[in-house]
C-alpha cells in the first residue's frame, strides 16, 4: 500500500478524522517534542503512536514527484499534496485511493468515533478532534449503551415467569 494511503487510513481508523480534514493536514502540524510525535488537528496536539508517527514523518519528508509543476515551493507543505501545485489532494481522489484498498471512509470513521467516544468525555473529544460539541455528545450517546432497558425487560420477564410458573 502506498505511504500516503497507509497514513490517511491510519488517521481515519485511529482518530476518526474526516477525509476532508486528513487531506488538509500540513507538515507544520506534525511536531516532535521530548521524544514523542504530535499531530495538531484542531487546536490541541494529539500524541501519535510510534508507528503512525514514523509513517507521517516519512510522508512529510518524502519528495513529492507527481509532476514537474509540484516541485515549486508555493503554498502549504501538504502531507497529502494534490495534482494542482499548492493544493491538497482532492477528497474524491483520497477516498478513491482508500476505497481501492478496501477502506470505506464513512464506516471506518464512524467505528473510530464510537470507540473514542466510549473512552473520552464528549467535551474532550470535541476539543481534541475539532468536532462540534453537539456532535461529540451524539457520538458519546452511540457509544454508551445503557443497560437500564435490558435490565428492566429482564426483571419484568423474570417476574412474569414466577407468576405463571405452577407452584409445587
Amino acid at each position: 500500500m502506498a505511504l500516503d494511503t497507509r497514513a490517511a487510513s491510519a488517521l481515519i481508523l485511529l482518530f476518526g478524522l474526516h477525509a476532508s480534514h486528513v487531506r488538509h493536514l500540513t507538515a507544520t502540524q506534525l511536531t516532535r517534542r521530548d521524544g514523542h510525535s504530535y499531530l495538531t488537528v484542531d487546536r490541541h496536539p494529539i500524541l501519535l503512536p510510534p508507528r503512525l508517527a514514523r509513517l507521517l514523518h516519512q510522508l512529510a519528508e518524502a519528495p513529492h514527484t507527481r509532476a514537474a509543476l509540484t516541485r515549486t515551493n508555493r503554498g502549504e507543505p501538504w502531507l497529502f499534496p494534490g495534482f494542482v501545485p499548492g493544493r491538497p489532494i482532492s477528497q474524491t481522489s483520497l477516498s478513491s485511493k482508500l476505497l481501492t484498498q478496501g477502506i470505506d471512509t464513512r464506516p471506518a470513521r464512524n467505528a473510530a468515533l464510537v470507540a473514542l467516544s466510549g473512552d473520552l468525555p464528549a467535551p474532550v473529544l470535541a476539543s481534541i478532534l475539532g468536532l462540534h460539541p453537539n456532535t461529540a455528545v451524539r457520538w458519546s450517546g452511540f457509544a454508551k449503551t445503557s443497560w437500564a432497558d435490558y435490565l428492566a425487560a429482564r426483571a419484568a420477564g423474570l417476574h412474569r415467569e414466577r407468576n405463571t410458573t405452577p407452584q409445587k
